[in-house]
């Protein structure tokens, strides 16, 4: 015996993802099914403080480069150093650096907020 499919209903689903993504597993089309996936990825704290401190050098030219935002700027910065030498929770850390990667993106025309997404991308920010 064959089963007719053809008239059978058929789900469709669309998975959009914008930006970077990592340790990220998607299953479509099963029914009682699961997956597992072990991801073993230690957070570099000295390599994030590192791009930071290089990051902090360009401090000064913010209110040129960022203009009203640069306060924004320099805050999430910040926020992401100290964050950095208390050792906090990565999505804390990320959470910042993706606001000062944000406004970096609005004047992507200026060399320095260019450099600036250069480094945090270096971090897979």
């Amino acid at each position: 015996m064959e089963k007719d499919l053809s008239n059978q209903e058929q789900d469709s689903y669309a998975v959009n993802i914008q930006g970077n993504i990592n340790g990220v597993q998607i299953q479509q089309g099963t029914t009682n099914s699961s997956q597992f996936q072990n991801v073993n990825r230690v957070f570099d704290y000295d390599k994030v403080a590192e791009i930071l401190n290089e990051i902090g050098k360009y401090v000064p030219m913010f209110a040129d480069t960022y203009g009203q935002d640069c306060k924004i700027a320099e805050n999430a910065l910040n926020e992401a150093k100290e964050a950095v030498l208390a050792r906090e929770n990565p999505s804390k850390i990320k959470k910042a650096l993706s606001i000062l990667k944000d406004v970096s993106l609005r004047v992507s025309s200026s060399l320095i907020a260019t450099g600036i997404l250069a480094l945090l991308k270096q971090i897979g920010v």
